[in-house]
């Protein structure tokens, strides 16, 4: 046999199964035709995609064993007359097995499993059966794991759902008709079967009407081949409820038969597979073909490519040469002469000069030079008037010896003088020290700014009172013409921002929309790249407000437009963003904000308590669309490499992140979430109790959401707690994520709060108050403790209608605790904690405001936005009927403002240093303003200013609230007053309007004018008594008229024939 091994298979390409050829020996010779079956339906079962394994990590599979024990037991060539002895050195090693080879196997392996000496005689080896001949891959051969995708049986339609292919009809067939027509045998093992039209009619013909097949008999009968095809539908994937499905016209069942026929295809493809797999895996471990995998990209080549240096343009030839006949030619006389006797401006580009030290070289020196005036002794005699003091000065410099030094330097931390201590002291200080250094602007003219100085930074140049647009972001694909609804800074990363963008609907719109799929997403914006996002999160409903754990930044909240809330999570991108950063790579430019870390790196979080345990893993079929609300509210984890980016080329980098895990529907707001605060140093129990954590806790875990539907609801991140007990955090199917506590708002026509802004006091959390503005302009401040005892409690303290609009914003000074600005329609409020009326409104403005917030260094001053695009900012200190700058920042409505976060142990100069505003409008457009330094720069004693201005509004109020009661008794008695007047005056109208009926009479009836009357007319104006005759006359005309016409009684003609 050894004469007749043929060399191994050679190498074969990524992703084929090798062919084993027909005369090599398929399987080792103690292996039978019925193991190889077994191997092949193995091979089967694993789909055909196995990799090759070494032959002893075969457990199952004995015959793999044996063949992998001979091959490596053999030492070599076989010694003295023995079958084989010239042949090669191990069984099959050159596609056979040598005889003597095979022997001393067996009887080794019966040696070992008996126990037996060597002195006892083996028995003889039982032949092994001849090998199997395999039948070779087809020359076309491709992979079935590479194939495409089976066509489906079905079309779609343009929502993409499934609908019967043209020619097929969906029914449903009972128990009864399939056990008549004979289908008993259709299942999910066989899908397909074949009825004949005699078979179809004759139970529409025996049944009649209860037939299943009633309906179609017309088609059946007009159906162009015979037997029809007939196929089961296990999954109802048309969703009308129906079981089977019948081809009606020959083309519907060409197509049924082609994907039964590719199916059977690559089912014998696959049992093919399997039989050369296992085939190949019997081969010794030196005879198997090598499997050489593809390269899977797993992001080094960006971080590469990011960290190599390329010339990025062409490297420019020069080539300087000279006409051959130029050479030796006549008259031309070479000479030297010094350079400065040469020079032209119009030749030369640089005047030369001579430079004494050009051949010296210096090495770096490190000199410390100390001004101290050299020590003298000197002696002065005083006399005279003034008494004589003692004084002693000296002037030379302390210093300590070698030894002193080297101890002091080698003391511990914690020791008395230590210097690592003293180092560690004074780190933060030369830090500011040096960032001062840096940003200071070394040109200022300190005697201009200090005319403003001295006045509060009322005046100086213009470039001082400015507000100058910084740097601007857009995204053609991400955030054009979209509405940047939320801002957020990251707290632990200097110079990136966070924007939310939503689609410029209406309500209608939204509504319409509501059963598909439109993903949002929120942007993260970094001043090294004003062209790309740093991150981009994917959600599957627009976010209208989110925001970033304060402790553990790497978490991220939003409350999205159907009312569930969905959470990021980012620590999975710090690494790979910093590595980026740590790489260098720029962007597109890096055209950062003047004095401010453009955000080169992740900036490590400050220490805290154990991370959150959100080691969630969905499962990849997981949905990341507009239905993912049911169950766990748990979605796919995304991120990477931008899988699910844009398809551009300058988008292909950005990465991709999806959320986390998603509340579930049913415990989720019904309405658009509005607003979303994070409670940090607070534990909440279901009951609302608030338990605040040691002094300096880094913990926050706690969140609170308010929506529409009148309801504020409080979270906890920590899943743990959330999973049914014995579960484990990978089972999402049982994780139910829903609110610990809830809170609802009633307003004053006693339907539910359209709640729209939050403002909680974090100093005094425990105490459980809050501000709630809501869409019908109502200020609510409620408790969201739960009251022992009581199922359903008020939680509203107090409901007062602030404005006539929507509340756009609310939220508390972060200078006074008890003073809370609100803003919406055309004007601002500011109101006190307990106090029933507003301190302060402002007028009405010209234009809508959409946003507003405090200034974080100024206690006196606030920034508004309207409709028209401009900023306003008002100073309370210096005007308070006006703002005191309006600047217009753009053409379209501004959204929503938030200024750069701050630390809290920054000093006051520090904070005033640079101060950034970003600013979002209506077109998706982020823009970064800088202010100008009277408007960050607090004036002398401004805080103690802004507090006596409260006091005088307080005053104001209370004045007014006393003078209200005198106030009201003054009204009361005009109104009375005035209803006694309109009383005497419809009395005196009636009245006269009575005397001039009597007198009408009179004159009708020719009598005279009674005395009243004329006692009346005496004291009339001449014009009146004018008046007066002239009616007269006419009453006179009128009674002669009715007189001539017979129109009077005969007492009254009487009368007047006499006159």
């Amino acid at each position: 046999m050894g004469d007749e091994a043929t060399a191994g298979p050679p190498p074969v390409e990524d992703g084929e199964v090798p062919v084993v050829p027909v005369t090599a020996s398929a399987a080792p010779d103690n292996q039978s035709g019925a193991a190889a079956d077994e191997a092949a339906a193995d091979g089967l079962a694993q789909a055909g995609d196995a990799e090759p394994a070494p032959a002893d990590a075969e457990g199952g599979d004995s015959g793999d064993a044996a063949a992998g024990a001979g091959a490596e037991a053999a030492p070599g060539p076989a010694e003295g007359d023995g079958a084989g002895g010239d042949q090669a050195p191990a069984a099959g090693a050159d596609g056979g097995e040598a005889q003597a080879g095979g022997e001393v196997a067996d009887v080794a392996e019966a040696a070992e499993e008996d126990g037996a000496a060597a002195e006892e005689p083996a028995e003889p080896a039982v032949p092994p059966p001849p090998p199997v001949e395999l039948e070779p891959l087809p020359e076309d051969y491709v992979p079935v794991k590479d194939l495409p995708p089976l066509p489906e049986a079905f079309a779609r339609n343009e929502e993409g759902k499934p609908i019967p292919l043209p020619g097929v009809e969906s029914l449903f067939l009972t128990g009864t008709t399939i056990e008549l027509v004979g289908l008993t045998g259709l299942g999910p093992g066989h899908v397909q079967g074949e009825l004949t039209r005699e078979v179809l009619l004759g139970d529409i013909q025996f049944r009649g009407a209860i037939s299943d097949f009633h309906a179609l008999k017309a088609k059946i009968q007009a159906a162009d081949y015979d037997p029809l095809l007939i196929r089961f539908n296990e999954d109802d994937v048309y969703g009308d409820g129906n079981n089977f499905e019948v081809a009606l016209t020959r083309a519907a069942a060409e197509v049924w038969r082609g994907i039964g026929e590719e199916a059977a295809r690559r089912a014998a493809l696959l049992e093919l597979e399997a039989a050369h797999a296992a085939a190949e895996r019997a081969k010794p471990r030196s005879k198997r073909a090598r499997k050489v995998k593809p390269w899977q990209s797993m992001g080094s080549e960006v971080d590469i490519e990011e960290a190599s240096v390329r010339p990025r343009r062409e490297p420019i030839r020069l080539v300087v040469q000279r006409r051959r006949r130029e050479f030796h030619q006549s008259g031309v006389k070479l000479a030297d002469k010094d350079a400065h006797e040469l020079w032209n401006s119009s030749q030369m580009e640089c005047r030369p000069f001579k430079d004494p030290n050009f051949d010296m070289r210096r090495m770096e020196q490190d000199v410390g030079v100390q001004a101290v005036a050299p020590l003298r002794d000197a002696t002065t005699q005083s006399s005279g008037a003034i008494p004589p003091r003692p004084a002693i000065t000296q002037t030379q410099p302390l210093d300590m010896g070698e030894a002193d030094k080297a101890e002091l330097l080698q003391r511990p931390r914690a020791a008395p003088g230590s210097v690592a201590d003293f180092l560690e002291r004074v780190r933060d200080q030369c830090e500011v020290a040096l960032v001062q250094n840096e940003i200071t602007n070394i040109f200022r003219d300190d005697l201009t700014a200090l005319n403003d100085e001295a006045d509060g930074g009322g005046g100086g140049s213009r470039k001082e009172t400015l507000v100058s647009e910084a740097q601007s972001f857009t995204h053609l694909t991400y955030s054009k013409n979209k509405v940047v609804s939320a801002i957020q800074w990251l707290p632990h990363r200097k110079g990136v921002v966070a924007v939310a963008c939503t689609e410029a609907q209406s309500h209608a719109e939204r509504v319409s929309r509501m059963g598909r799929t439109a993903p949002a997403h929120i942007l993260l914006w970094n001043f090294r790249d004003p062209i790309h996002p740093e991150l981009v999160l994917q959600s599957p409903w627009e976010v209208f407000s989110f925001q970033f754990n304060p402790l553990q930044p790497d978490l991220l909240t939003g409350g999205c437009y159907n009312g569930q809330v969905v959470l990021w999570d980012l620590s999975a991108e710090a690494d790979r963003l910093g590595r980026r950063a740590a790489g260098g790579s720029g962007g597109a430019g890096g055209a950062g904000v003047k004095g401010l870390d453009a955000g080169g790196g992740i900036t490590p979080a400050p220490s805290v308590k154990a991370p959150l345990d959100l080691s969630l893993t969905p499962p990849p079929s997981a949905p990341t669309g507009a239905g993912g609300g049911g169950g766990g509210g748990a979605a796919a984890a995304g991120g990477g490499d931008g899988s699910g980016g844009s398809t551009a080329d300058g988008d292909a980098h950005i990465p991709v992140v999806k959320h986390r895990f998603m509340t579930d529907t049913q415990f989720s707001h019904h309405q658009v979430v509005t607003d979303l605060q994070w409670l940090p140093g607070v534990d909440i129990s279901h009951r609302g109790k608030v338990t605040k954590l040691g002094e300096g806790s880094k913990e926050c875990n706690f969140f609170a959401t308010i929506a529409a539907d009148g309801k504020v609801l409080f979270w906890d991140v920590r899943v743990e707690k959330l999973l049914k007990k014995g579960k484990k955090a990978d089972d999402l199917l049982d994780l139910v994520w829903k609110p610990i506590h809830s809170v609802h708002l009633i307003s004053l026509i006693g339907m539910d709060l359209g709640g729209t802004r939050l403002a909680f006091d974090f100093r005094r959390l425990e105490q459980g108050m809050f501000f709630a503005g809501s869409f019908d302009g109502e200020l609510v401040y409620a408790d969201f403790i739960k009251p022992e005892g009581e199922e359903n409690p008020d939680y509203a303290k107090s409901c007062l209608q602030a404005h006539v609009g929507p509340v756009i914003a609310l939220e508390r000074s972060p200078f006074f605790e008890d003073i809370v600005l609100t803003c919406g329609d055309w004007q601002w409020q500011l109101w006190q904690e307990g106090s029933a009326t507003p301190l302060f409104q402002s007028g009405y403005a010209q234009d809508y405001y959409t946003a507003a917030v405090w200034s974080p260094t100024r206690p006196a001053v606030l920034y508004l936005a309207d409709q028209s695009g401009s900023l306003e900012v008002w100073d309370l200190l210096d005007r308070s009927h006006e703002p005191s700058i309006r600047v217009t920042l753009a053409a379209t409505p501004i959204m929503s403002l938030a200024f750069n976060p701050m630390p809290a142990a920054a000093s006051a100069a520090q904070q005033a240093a640079q101060q950034l505003l970003a600013v979002g409008d209506a077109t998706g457009v982020l823009r970064i303003m800088e202010l100008p330094r009277n408007l960050r720069r607090p004036v002398h004693n401004e805080r103690k200013l802004m507090g006596t201005w409260l006091e005088r509004q307080q005053l104001r109020l209370a004045d007014v609230g006393a003078r209200q009661p005198a106030r009201a008794a003054a009204r009361k008695e005009a109104e009375e007053r005035k209803k006694e007047a309109e009383a005497a005056a419809v009395a005196e109208a009636a009245a006269r309007e009575a005397a001039a009926k009597d007198a009408a009479a009179a004159a009708a009836a020719g009598l005279p004018p009674s005395g009243a009357d004329r006692r009346d007319r005496k004291g009339q104006h001449p014009v009146a008594e004018l008046d007066e005759k002239a009616e007269q006359e006419y009453l006179k005309l009128e009674a002669r008229f009715k007189a001539q016409l017979g129109l009077l009684p005969p007492e009254a003609n009487g009368g007047s024939g006499g006159m």
